[in-house]
């Protein structure tokens, strides 16, 4: 995931944006803080690619129950 650079969209697979990736720490992508201030560690084995933003494999139902 050396591809991932700070500003990217996090794209979920309907095509929800969930923040912008910040960087990554260990196994996670870390966001960008949200509205709410806070940031959300998504596991990197939920990245399926990355080209012009983070996309997830998962659509934005499930990557809340997993947050």
């Amino acid at each position: 995931m050396d591809n991932i650079t700070p500003g990217l969209p996090i794209i979920c697979t309907d095509n929800v944006v969930h923040g912008t990736a910040e960087f990554t720490e260990r196994e996670y992508l870390v966001t960008a803080p949200l509205d709410d201030g806070r940031r959300h560690f998504i596991p990197l084995a939920l990245i399926d690619r990355v080209d012009d933003a983070v996309r997830l494999n998962v659509d934005h139902h499930q990557l809340l129950e997993i947050l």
